[in-house]
């Protein structure tokens, strides 16, 4: 999911301040002040006091729910999705948005699921959504219902290389190595620089008893990430089979 860019308040400011009043003016300037200083807490305040005046403003309560998002408080930020939602109940992003926060922080997945699935009712053919459906899907062990939900995300967007990479995952998971290995090559060519498909690739390789290949990817993963402890082991589990020292 993406965020509202936070940062982006000083410079939108200056096209909001025209069309309100000066009250208001005076918040939306206090908020971009205490925002850029760190002090989150004032600008919360601040946004509050603008909200008393301009209570249907959806780019605000956006810009609230986010946030609280950053100070972790996330039970108000889906409080402020709902408020979003009780202003235009046709807004697809903030119901998005909302599942995103009861699934990730929350745990609330059941909940999510139905956040989502109304997201999908307004906006049927965006792939993000379709994504994060599938993401909670896994999350919960329901596989197939996230290979399924992978599969009409990719439909919608095969540019995605992470609906690739999750799609290979599960594959893997579920013990179909050989289905899982055409999704990683997918990701792997729409993005060359992802190191987690890389890596899953060589595990999935090793399954299939090609540990030269296998190798291989696994040096590929640490090139791009030499840090990655897991990546490194993999790599030197692929050598001692080889018969190499690592």
């Amino acid at each position: 999911m993406k965020y509202l860019p936070l940062l982006c308040l000083v410079f939108s400011l200056a096209i909001i301040m025209p069309a309100i009043g000066l009250d208001a003016n005076y918040w939306l300037a206090q908020t971009a002040s205490d925002y850029g200083n760190g002090s989150y807490s004032l600008a919360l305040q601040d946004i509050d006091e603008y909200l008393n005046i301009n209570s249907s403003d959806v780019w605000a309560w956006n810009f609230k729910a986010n946030l609280l998002i950053k100070m972790k408080r996330y039970l108000e930020a889906v409080d402020s999705f709902d408020q979003i939602i009780q202003i235009n109940n046709s807004n697809a992003q903030a119901y998005n948005d909302r599942a995103l926060i009861l699934s990730g922080a929350l745990k609330q997945d059941e909940e999510a699921l139905d956040s989502l699935d109304k997201a999908l009712q307004i906006n049927p053919n965006n792939a993000n959504t379709w994504y994060n459906k599938g993401i909670i899907l896994e999350k919960m062990e329901r596989y197939n219902e996230s290979l399924e939900i992978y599969g009409k995300a990719a439909t919608l967007d095969s540019s995605l290389d992470r609906i690739w990479y999750r799609q290979g995952y599960v594959l893997a998971k579920t013990g179909r190595y050989n289905a899982s290995l055409l999704s990683l090559e997918n990701a792997i060519e729409l993005n060359p620089k992802n190191a987690e498909a890389w890596n899953l690739k060589g595990l999935v390789l090793m399954e299939l008893n090609n540990q030269a290949e296998a190798l291989d990817c696994f040096e590929k993963a640490t090139a791009l990430n030499p840090f990655n402890k897991d990546f490194l082991n993999n790599k030197e589990m692929a050598l001692t089979t080889l018969g190499r020292v690592a």
